[in-house]
């Protein structure tokens, strides 16, 4: 009876550490870097809030990740690379990639920080020129310029696609 007792507190002992172990690998999560005292108390976030964000993060208060499902990781730096959350201050209010291990304590969930990505896609679309509207103009300079093709109603040359 006391051998099976120590065996299966071996094998439970066994299966924590695995546990643990698992719990050790990287994950990498995307979302926007928050000031967690203007998000926790305001739900202030977003490129509006930006200034204040890091403001708030270069004072010293802690900042999180908010993914897209709207799950908040604390930011933790991690001892053996405390570049990495150093480098994650300078994206506050931004959509930023993050590698790190998730950790859970007492109902707070964080990741500590090993290294940052800004994020491809937000950068293509702010990349992306912007679309502007065709606007049509005179030849002649009689109209100042129209949304729509058509005839000049002054002259009535027809109206050619301003450059």
């Amino acid at each position: 009876m006391k051998a099976m007792a120590v065996c299966l507190l071996t094998f439970a002992t066994a299966l924590t550490i695995f546990a643990a172990q698992q719990a050790k690998k990287p994950v990498t999560v995307q979302g926007e870097v928050v000031c967690l005292s203007c998000y926790l108390i305001h739900e202030a976030k977003g490129q509006s809030h930006a200034k204040c964000a890091a403001a708030c993060i270069n004072k010293g208060l802690p900042m999180g990740i908010l993914t897209k499902d709207g799950k908040l990781l604390v930011a933790l730096e991690d001892h053996a690379n405390a570049s990495a959350y150093q480098q994650l201050k300078k994206f506050a209010a931004e959509t930023v990639i993050v590698t790190g291990i998730v950790v859970s304590r007492n109902n707070i969930t964080g990741i500590s920080v090993q290294k940052v990505g800004k994020d491809l896609a937000a950068k293509k679309s702010a990349a992306k020129p912007t679309e502007t509207k065709v606007q049509y103009v005179c030849p002649m300079g009689c109209i100042p310029p129209q949304d729509k093709p058509g005839n000049c109603p002054k002259c009535g040359m027809k109206l050619v696609e301003k450059k």
